[in-house]
């Protein structure tokens, strides 16, 4: 996945990363391995079962330990002090969307997707980058046209950019912000 393959050029043993959409664990656990032992990941969810399901996930892979599971909007990224006390958040990424295989209902929103992007943009130190996937679906037209202007409209401290498929019907395309 491009997205990890951006984020992974920035992250080193010992950094702290955020999964601010855990969704099935896969970029949880990716992030895992990463920052390895004397890392810090930080996995947002507002669904049991996906926190759930990627709790299993880390144990299987032997990367718990290093990761703080979260069941919680992103939107709260700022009201964790561990989290806000922390120079060295190199990697953030968001999947926006809903949980595959599980209620369609619940979906990301554009306000609390826009407040915990503005927090994440100023958590994530020089060199870090942020990776946010937006989906397609019903309900995500609003949310994608309010992150992008958001994206664009962020200062000359950080790059923008956007990775799309153009050979699909409705794909997900990639936001990347990384700040200089």
């Amino acid at each position: 996945m491009i997205a990890q393959t951006l984020v992974a050029d920035c992250l080193e043993i010992g950094d702290t990363a955020i999964d601010a959409t855990v969704g099935t664990g896969e970029d949880t656990c990716f992030l895992a391995e990463c920052v390895g032992t004397t890392g810090s990941v930080y996995a947002f969810d507002i669904q049991r079962a996906a926190i759930k399901q990627t709790e299993q996930k880390l144990q299987r892979k032997g990367v718990a330990s290093q990761v703080t599971l979260l069941l919680d909007g992103h939107e709260h990224i700022e009201k964790y002090k561990e989290i806000i006390s922390k120079k060295n958040i190199k990697g953030i990424m968001f999947n926006l969307g809903y949980l595959p295989d599980s209620d369609q209902a619940i979906v990301t929103k554009k306000e609390t997707s826009l407040q915990a992007l503005a927090c994440s943009a100023e958590l994530l130190t020089s060199g870090g980058r942020m990776t946010v996937c937006l989906y397609r679906h019903e309900q995500s037209e609003e949310e994608c046209q309010a992150i992008e202007k958001w994206a664009k409209n962020l200062g000359h401290i950080f790059d923008v950019h956007r990775f799309e498929t153009i050979n699909h019907n409705n794909p997900p395309y990639l936001i990347v912000i990384e700040k200089k």
